[in-house]
Formats: C-alpha cells, structure tokens, sequence
C-alpha cells in the first residue's frame, strides 16, 4: 500500500502542469472596478487546497477600502460567494492592499474584488484557474514522528486494553491469578489484530485519496498535440489522449471562442527562438482535429503552444513539437500573423526598428529585471520619423497582443493589456457585474471585420501589459500589432534575475 502512495506521489510530482500557460501560473489583470483602475495579481498556491495571496494596486488613493472573496467562475454556486475579507492595505503604500484567499477546489473560480472608496462601491471579478501544480511533499523527520507516536499509540491501547481484561475480575489489592492472566493475553492478541486493521484500513484510505488526487490533479493535465503535415503545408493536430479523463469529458469538444478564434496556435522555431507563427485553425471534426494552411516557412525544429478555453472558461495551453522542411505557402491572411528576429539573446536593445520603418520602444526602467515581482510591460510605438504612431487599430479586439518565452521554453504565456487573462472568462466574470462588463464585451466585439483597414484609429501608441517573470532567466518578447490594416511584430530580450 505504502508503495502504491508513493508512485502516486511521484508520478503526480512529476507530471507537467498545463492549466493556462506554461511554467506562468499567476494571474496578473489590470483593469476598472467603476471608476477605480486596479492592477491585480494572484499567485495561485501550489496544491489544492491552498491558500492564494492576492495583491491589488490602486491607481489613486480614492480607493480607502477593499474586500476579497472566491466563488465558481461558472455553474452551480457561481451565484453565491462567501462573506467577503477585508483587505490589509500597507501602512507605507495606501494605494496597496494585500489579501489572502482559500481555494478549495479545481477549475474556474474568480476572485470578486468589492471597493469602497471617495466614488462609491465597485465590483470586479477576476477569472482564475484553480489547478495544482505539485504534491508538496512530507518532511522525512515529520513522517518519522508520525509513524512513532502511531506506533507508540497502538502498543498503549494494546496494553491498556490487556491491563483491563486481566485485571478488571480481581479485588482491590489482589494479584493476577492465572486465569487472568490468560483473559488479559487473549485481549492483547484480539487488540492487535484490531490495530494491525486499523493501521492497513488507513493505508488503504491513503492510497485510495492519492489515486483520486491524482486522478483529479491529471484531468487538468491535457495531453501533447500530436501534429503532422500532409501535403506542402497542411499542417493538422490534435490532442494524443493518454488517460480516460479526456476520453471521458470531451473536454477538447467543449471549446469556446476567445478573441473570436477556438484555437490561438503558435509556432516557434528552436532553440533560437528566431521564427514566430501567430495562426487560428479551423477545427475540423469531433475530439479536438484542426488544420490550418503554413505560409512559407524556413525548415527547422518547431515548439508549438496551443491556447484554447472551455466552456467553463477554463485555458488550458497544449504542447508539441514538429520538424518542418522548407515550405512554400500563400501569403498569410486575416487575423494570422508572423514574425522573425535574431536568435534569442541578440535582441536585448529598448529599441527596435522593424522593416517599413515602424519604431517600437520598451520603456523599462535602467532597474534589472527582477523574478516573481508584478510589473508593467510598457512600449511605445513610433511612425517612421519617430513620432507617435497615429494609425494603430485593434488587434483582436485588443491594443496589442504578446508572446513571452523563456530561452529554455520552461515558460510560455500570452497575455494582453489587460493581463494573464483570457477574453472570453473574462466576460463570463464579467457577467453578473453590469457596471464592469462592458468595456470587456467591448473589446470582445471587435475584430478584423469590425475595423478595417482605414477605419479611424482607436488604439494609443503607448501599450501596457501586466505580467510577472516567474524565474529568473532569459526571456524573448513577441510584440504583435496591427497599425495601417498591417499586422507587425517587434522582439525584444529581457535577462531576469
């Protein structure tokens, strides 16, 4: 039994976690509650249960008072929240506040964020995917003390038991008798074949909550994309089940459109991380099938990154790989995009200058990079006499939109200005929060179709994203946006400590 424990313990410890990116799974979303602009971050626990610390960063002091509280993003009890906790805002920073939350189970849930402030209450819902990362496992020096003081436990109650069958017939003050002595062993024998059952009865309650664990923790572990290309440059792919959980709930069956696209797929060439795709297959067929068309493509070893949502508002990214020979495709067309850069590490200067002129620069601080710290990702995008550029449109209902990997692919997250976030869980938490949901249905509402090429600009040249390193290392980032009816896209490299 104790073996059975501990291969469930190392295959879920060693089992990759997927949920919304890879190696990225804090949650950072900046937005209003009202007339209150928050920049948020969660950092999901490692286990579930765990507790999740939440901090939100006001952008005036108008904000005196916040509260937290958790419920389903979705389903049954997406409708009932606990009583919310109250915020601890910093003495030295009253435009930060601090919070702790429980999540108790796996999938969608959002964290409801309430303020009170100078301008009244406001709501806020942020989505958050409530999936374990690890088994945290037991100190060998507590699971020693343990396994003593149960020992220690059953030799007592077989003692204490066998004291009292010998010696409950006798007077006071008389002295075991044979016969006693015999009743007393017999009650010791029968106590430790009840305490050896006891003892292999919550063995098999261990063993039997770690299958179910695991069972649970795999569910929200999708398996690898199996891709291959037919014909010239036919690219299809789909999910490779390797348990019965997907078989099971279909999951990738139940897909709901983000940015108006089931499938966000990305393909990187490696290790130099120096060719980016940026395609929207079409789904195919039942089980999760679908195929795009490349453009033309220099041969290589390519990562691919698969963002899709269910719907429960649930992301999940699914992982593959593909080696590709030299293809010739046509242009590419409509939301897909592309872009090229030197090898990873090459492209470390604030300021990039891409092939019609069009000028990008990272307005970050002379400070280094630091890992696991909240920050916004600030660029400026400049015509080609370094000007503001007045001609940016929405890409995807978005100002922008951003790859960022990690030299060594341990971490890939696409996020947005507005965060970590996915569109699409965005509006469902959204939903019972009229006062904040429109801007996000508004974004949501736009598309290619919706601006054209020429329509008047409705973007800034100043685009801020949320997001935080979540290790040190070196890190590349795919800046991609439309300006003029043209989809660009500018590299930058940043070293995190």
């Amino acid at each position: 039994m104790l073996t059975l424990a501990a291969v469930a313990m190392v295959r879920f410890f060693l089992a990759s976690p997927a949920s919304a990116h890879v190696g990225s799974p804090d949650v950072f979303y900046e937005g209003d509650a009202g007339p209150y602009h928050l920049f948020v971050t969660v950092r999901v626990p490692q286990v579930i249960p765990g507790v999740a610390d939440i901090e939100i960063r006001a952008s005036s002091d108008d904000a005196r008072e916040i509260s937290t509280a958790v419920a389903r993003l979705t389903g049954p009890g997406s409708k009932y929240a606990p009583v919310p906790d109250l915020a601890t805002r910093s003495k030295t920073d009253p435009n930060f506040f601090t919070a702790s939350l429980w999540l108790m189970e796996y999938g969608s849930l959002r964290v409801l964020i309430k303020v009170r402030g100078t301008r009244g209450s406001a709501d806020m819902s942020v989505p958050v995917p409530s999936v374990a990362r690890r088994m945290l496992p037991m100190p060998r020096w507590l699971g020693a003390i343990l396994l003593v003081l149960a020992i220690g436990l059953g030799l007592g109650a077989i003692a204490i038991v066998g004291a009292a069958a010998r010696d409950a017939g006798l007077a006071p003050g008389a002295l075991a008798t044979p016969q006693s002595r015999r009743s007393g062993r017999r009650a010791m024998a029968v106590m430790t074949v009840l305490v050896a059952a006891l003892f292999y009865l919550g063995f098999a309650w261990w063993d039997a909550d770690a299958r179910d664990y695991l069972a649970t923790t795999m569910l929200f572990r999708p398996p690898r994309l199996s891709l291959s290309l037919e014909g010239a440059n036919h690219l299809t792919l789909r999910p490779s089940p390797s348990d019965k959980a997907w078989l099971e709930y279909k999951v990738m069956d139940q897909l709901v459109p983000d940015h108006g696209h089931l499938m966000h797929l990305f393909l990187v060439r490696t290790p130099a991380l120096d060719r980016l795709l940026h395609l929207h297959p079409d789904e195919t067929g039942k089980g999760g099938a679908f195929a795009t068309n490349l453009p033309s493509l220099e041969p290589g070893h390519y990562d691919v990154f698969a963002d899709v949502v269910d719907k429960s508002g649930f992301p999940w990214t699914l992982v593959g790989s593909i080696d590709l020979p030299q293809i010739s495709g046509a242009p590419l067309s409509g939301d897909d995009s592309e872009g090229s850069a030197k090898p990873v590490g090459e492209a470390t200067g604030a300021s990039q200058v891409l092939a019609d002129g069009t000028r990008v620069r990272w307005a970050r601080d002379a400070a280094p990079l630091q890992a696991n710290t909240p920050m916004i990702l600030r660029f400026m995008v400049q015509d080609q006499n370094g000007r503001p550029a007045t001609d940016l449109e929405p890409y995807m209902g978005m100002a922008a939109h951003a790859e960022i990997i990690r030299s060594d692919r341990s971490v890939f997250a696409h996020i947005h200005p507005s965060g970590s976030v996915p569109m699409a869980a965005l509006m469902m938490a959204s939903a019972d929060n009229s006062a904040s949901a429109a801007a996000p249905m508004a974004e949501m509402n736009m598309s290619s179709e919706t601006n054209p090429p020429g329509a008047p600009a409705s973007v800034s040249p100043e685009i801020s994203m949320p997001y935080g390193f979540p290790q040190p290392g070196l890190y590349r980032i795919f800046l991609q946006f439309k300006r003029a009816g043209k989809i660009d896209t500018a590299v930058f490299d940043a070293q995190v400590k």
